[in-house]
């Protein structure tokens, strides 16, 4: 009994030195990273996002800005309980799936994850009033993009949205992490590392169940920078308001000459980039995804054959070349024969000199321009003026088109293809905007520039960054070339295909097409796309446009009418409102 009773002490005795020693590994040895770790189980490190910089039209007009909203989040650590999940299914309308893919998606499951943004007063209520079996869940206010225009300049703008991974990566340098918004289109794409500003934070005490009590210290957030656009929001919308109204697909690019500014770009069907903003519904997105292609900027990423106003290259290729001067006369019998097919003219012209050959939008002439100079020179002077390249424009999404040549051509290059490049056809491929920098360029007598849609980035410091004007090309050597092909384009209007882009007072330059556009799924009829290109005042230009309208039929009663009501309106104020007729190219 006596030695059970020596074995029993023996026990307590080593229990005591063994616990006496965990004591003081814990507390004395291990006591600050204990510390450390209790710390992190009561006290939360919240980033706080920075308000997005606002986008400004050039008179100070908002474009796009925040206002006040709520966000649902979950910390993963604390709210992954399936009960809890279901019940916040329930309260959001976000299903149970959706919600446990972002938490498992979670690089850091101490950090919040945004489920829903944008949430009904009725919704952050609910939430509050059964705080208690939803652990983890927590409410944020934040701040959420506004584009008070809606669907206007959308394009322009662009849109933002909750970073994927593959953008995370893409943005490493931006320090962008999981649950921030970031640009997913447009200025608000191109410009995201000024309009993010920086993010701030909060140290915040939190209970058993991982809800707020206090916030122990804050570091505010710096807004981002606003950045002030080229854009007039005056004339986008009367732009906008012509494109609607026909209820026709299509695209209008209008530029400063003397800069490159873009002054307006419009493509028609548009969106609403409020309702990524505030999270897509399934609904939106199919919507969105219709054969109408509503995200689709047909300014600068859809491409089209730019029928005669591609006679605009050939003219200065003829000219510089020697092939043909103003006076050169030419017979149109309605016809040409080149190698064993007839080619044809919208119309017999009869004797037409190079200028009325312009003006009236002669095939036959530019046939036989375009078979003495030979395809590469066309090639060589288009690109010389812009096409069949990136302009370099300041949104993403951009697309070169095609200038073709003979080496390009896997088959053999026959006359035929010269032919019809002659007048704009064939393989030719161009984009709105490539078009409103060639019209750009004869406008201002031989300068190429990059156009741009932001001038200057303010700062919250105070401080302005001013983005300057960029030359790319300078090809006023040829300007004697390009004073006549204005004499033409202003005979366009005045006397030709042009006449319903005639304004009282006003002298415009222009150039119609009618860009045949052979049938296919979304074409089924296979009905012409209208383009017109312009300036005004042809003396003195302050503005130039490209205009196409897919399936718009005749460039002369389709797109020169648009053409009149925006510069009327931008150079006069007064709103005009002009419907077809001609039926001319």
């Amino acid at each position: 009994m006596r030695i059970r009773v020596y074995i029993f002490y023996l026990f307590i005795l080593t229990l005591g030195v063994v616990l006496i020693v965990k004591l003081y590994q814990i507390q004395v040895l291990q006591g600050e990273y204990y510390r450390e770790l209790a710390e992190g189980n009561r006290i939360r490190l919240f980033s706080v996002s920075a308000p997005r910089g606002e986008i400004i039209d050039k008179k100070g007009k908002v474009l796009a800005k925040n206002r006040p909203s709520f966000t649902v989040s979950v910390i993963p650590f604390e709210g992954e309980k399936e009960e809890s999940l279901k019940l916040l299914s329930k309260i959001t309308g976000v299903s149970y799936m959706e919600i446990k893919e972002k938490i498992n998606e979670a690089p850091n499951r101490l950090q919040p994850v945004n489920i829903v943004l944008d949430v009904s007063l009725e919704v952050v209520s609910k939430i509050k009033e059964l705080e208690d079996k939803l652990p983890g869940v927590l409410i944020a206010t934040n701040v959420i993009r506004e584009y008070p225009n809606r669907g206007l300049a959308s394009h322009i703008l662009g849109y933002v949205g909750e970073v994927s991974k593959e953008e995370i990566r893409s943005l490493k340098d931006l320090g962008v992490k999981m649950g921030d918004i970031v640009g997913k289109s447009g200025i608000e794409r191109t410009y995201q590392g000024k309009l993010m500003g920086v993010p701030g934070g909060e140290q915040v005490e939190v209970d058993a169940m991982g809800r707020p009590i206090k916030i122990l210290g804050t570091v505010p957030p710096i807004p981002g920078s606003t950045v002030v656009t080229t854009i007039d929001l005056d004339l986008q919308k009367v732009v906008e308001e012509s494109l609607k109204r026909r209820g026709l697909s299509g695209a209008i690019v209008v530029m400063n000459p003397a800069n490159g500014d873009i002054l307006s770009m419009a493509s028609y069907p548009d969106f609403d980039p409020n309702s990524f903003a505030k999270g897509i519904t399934p609904k939106e997105w199919k919507e969105l995804l219709s054969p109408k292609k509503p995200l689709l900027n047909r300014a600068i990423s859809a491409v089209y054959p730019p029928g005669s106003t591609f006679k605009i290259a050939v003219s200065l290729a003829a000219l510089v070349e020697g092939i043909v001067d103003k006076d050169t006369v030419f017979y149109c019998p309605g016809s040409m024969m080149i190698g064993n097919r007839r080619f044809k003219c919208w119309t017999s012209h009869g004797r037409i000199n190079f200028l009325n050959a312009i003006a009236r939008s002669c095939d036959v002439a530019f046939y036989t321009m375009g078979l003495k100079l030979g395809s590469e020179k066309i090639a060589r002077y288009a690109r010389l003026l812009g096409l069949g390249d990136l302009t370099g424009i300041d949104i993403p999404g951009e697309v070169k088109g095609l200038i073709p040549e003979p080496s390009w051509k896997r088959e053999p290059w026959y006359i035929g293809d010269t032919a019809n490049m002659s007048i704009g056809q064939g393989y030719v491929q161009v984009t709105p905007i490539q078009m409103a920098v060639l019209v750009s360029t004869i406008a201002n007598g031989g300068k190429v520039y990059k156009p741009r849609i932001a001038s200057r980035i303010i700062n919250q410091d105070g401080t302005i960054e001013t983005l300057s004007p960029t030359l790319v090309r300078d090809i006023s050597k040829f300007k004697r070339e390009i004073d006549i092909i204005r004499e033409g384009m202003e005979l366009t209007v005045k006397l030709g295909t042009g006449s319903l882009a005639r304004i009282e007072g006003i002298t415009v330059a222009g150039k119609t097409g009618t860009a045949e556009n052979f049938p296919n799924i979304e074409n089924p009829l296979g009905k012409d796309h209208a383009w017109f290109i312009a300036y005004a005042p042809a003396d003195n230009p302050k503005i130039a446009l490209s205009i196409v309208i897919e399936q718009g039929g005749h460039g002369g009663s389709t797109a020169a009418p648009i053409a009149a009501e925006i510069i009327s309106y931008y150079l006069t104020g007064k709103k005009i409102f002009r419907g077809g007729g001609w039926q001319g190219d």
